[in-house]
């Protein structure tokens, strides 16, 4: 308008109630205004006080889309469109719901649009512009309109009750505002509806109960309960809420809203409606993040899973029991993991016993069969404890007179010496199994030998190669204790059985069990480097291996 350049198309999309037909109303009065064209109309000339009426009958007319959407009723406008207008400066048109005529109407109206009369304007209103043909829309000017945002529609509503005096709770115009997500006619429908429902004040209990909403005091009595977490007061909230009449569904509705709510409160994020509210940040301070935060992603799924259930009790009493469960966000577990692996100290070398209890000290301790490595091949092995029949490790044949002196985990020199760590080997894997279970049994997998005056670790699963390659932090003292530094070891993998030697007895030592080699499955293994970072973590503390679905 103050450029003197008028589109003889509009279009104004966006939701409903945000002042889409208000605003073609409004540039209706700019071009018609006996003042006019002007970005001020008078609103006080016969032209805008018709046209704010909605009473013009002659050069502003407002047709609606759903009921003249046929063709013929578009060749009838387009006949009319011919004719200039009566009394003022332009012929306009505002269509509401535009998007309801049909395609063979569009079609009928395109060449309008394409060479239109001087003196017509077309204004088209629509909640679903994708539905428009892309013709139509080329030749138009569209503006899209936002949901009005909350602090307007609560300021203007205040407005409004303040000028009409009409009694009101702030609670209760925030509830309005919460409810309509931004349409300014449905927010004043629902302040007309509350004043007809109670004409001596508006209340937030009496609005809550025109929404069909639940009373607060309930919502916040039921997630007390569930915050305690005891199932038998869970079930039986729920049982009485039943019994009292309330809808599963929007309890579950109201709760979301609930801890939204909380979590807005607890972030600091301000009130858009400037209601002061000590309950809720006393409660918020009660609850986590992460505890909100699962809450409402559970709720999420009650009620999408409620829509198709038919036992919709059944469900929500599960998931409110669910919600009553202690957790914990996964990435705080891995950070006090972390911590605990940097502040853990080595473990203590065992005290040396007290002189008189020197004469009865028990032989050694075997290392229990898991922690044992497995049988070497004969060609390069050094004999290492085997499982007889009965299950109880073999031990090396070692004077009686000497195990009695040794001490349950002796610390041998030497750690570039192969047969020195061969002979502390079996100590050594249940040290490691006492600090971390995972890689001691890993360990326990690996066939121990020496090639070209090295110890190898033959690895038969590669889960347990892997898990022994990320374990070099936790292994180093250890190493240091038993082999008097770190030593120096080679790892490989061969997925197949170790042959049996000739030395020990088919009967005596029955052949291992070879884990199952890799099967092709419809999962596929997902390399480290293509994880994210808290995967990367959490792998650290729980090795693994990470798959995905074969496409």
């Amino acid at each position: 308008l103050s450029s003197n350049r008028v589109a003889h198309g509009y279009i104004f999309s966006g939701p409903r109630g945000v002042g889409k037909t208000t605003t073609a109303r409004i540039l209706a009065k700019c071009l018609n205004c006996v003042k006019g064209p002007t970005t001020t109309p008078c609103n006080a000339c016969d032209a805008c006080v018709t046209i704010s009426q909605g009473s013009s009958t002659d050069d502003v007319l407002e047709i609606d889309g759903a009921s003249n959407r046929g063709i013929e009723q578009i060749r009838e406008l387009r006949e009319s469109a011919k004719y200039a207008p009566a009394r003022s400066r332009y012929r306009i048109y505002i269509i509401d719901e535009a998007h309801q005529i049909t395609k063979d109407a569009f079609g009928a109206l395109l060449k309008t649009l394409e060479e239109p009369p001087p003196h017509v304007v077309f204004m088209m209103a629509t909640t679903e512009v994708q539905k428009i043909p892309a013709p139509i829309l080329s030749r138009c000017q569209r503006f899209s309109l936002r949901p009005i945002s909350a602090e307007l529609v609560f300021k203007h509503l205040q407005d409004i009750c303040r000028k009409e005096k009409i009694k009101v709770e702030e609670a209760a115009l925030a509830d309005i505002v919460r409810f309509v997500e931004g349409s300014l006619r449905d927010a004043l429908s629902l302040l007309d509806q509350a004043l007809v429902f109670s004409p001596d004040g508006i209340t937030a209990t009496t609005v809550r109960e025109l929404l069909g909403l639940l009373p607060l005091e309930l919502i916040q009595e039921i997630s007390g309960i569930i915050q305690a977490g005891e199932p038998a007061p869970i079930l039986n909230a729920v049982n009485d809420a039943v019994k009292g009449g309330v809808d599963l569904t929007q309890l579950a509705k109201d709760l979301q809203a609930y801890y939204h709510d909380l979590m807005l409160t607890k972030a600091g994020v301000e009130d858009a409606f400037k209601v002061n509210n000590p309950a809720a940040k006393a409660k918020a301070a009660e609850i986590d993040f992460p505890t909100l935060e699962r809450n409402i992603r559970l709720i999420a799924r009650l009620l999408d899973d409620m829509r198709n259930s038919e036992t919709p009790r059944a469900l929500f009493e599960v998931y409110a029991l669910r919600l009553g469960q202690k957790s914990m966000d996964p990435r705080v577990i891995l950070e006090r993991l972390e911590k605990l692996s940097a502040q853990a100290p080595a473990p203590a070398a065992p005290a040396a016993l007290p002189p008189q209890t020197a004469a009865w000290r028990a032989p050694a301790q075997a290392t229990p069969a898991w922690s044992k490595p497995a049988p070497a091949p004969a060609v390069t092995s050094v004999p290492t404890p085997t499982p007889d029949m009965s299950g109880a490790p073999r031990e090396r044949e070692v004077p009686a007179v000497a195990r009695e002196a040794a001490p349950p985990a002796p610390v041998v020199s030497g750690a570039n010496d192969p047969q020195s760590i061969l002979d502390a080997w079996s100590d050594f894997v249940a040290d490691v199994a006492q600090t971390k279970m995972s890689l001691g049994s890993a360990l326990e997998d690996a066939r121990i030998s020496i090639e070209n005056n090295r110890v190898v670790l033959t690895f038969s699963r590669t889960f347990n190669l892997e898990t022994f390659q990320r374990s070099t932090d936790v292994l180093r003292p250890i190493m240091s204790r038993h082999f008097g530094g770190p030593a120096s070891l080679d790892a490989r993998l061969d997925k197949t059985p170790p042959k049996a030697t000739a030395a020990v007895p088919a009967a005596a030592a029955p052949a291992r069990p070879t884990p199952p080699a890799d099967t092709p499955d419809s999962f596929v293994e997902v390399k480290a480097d293509e994880l994210n970072g808290d995967a990367q973590r959490a792998l650290k503390h729980f090795p693994g291996v990470v798959k995905k679905e074969r496409k």
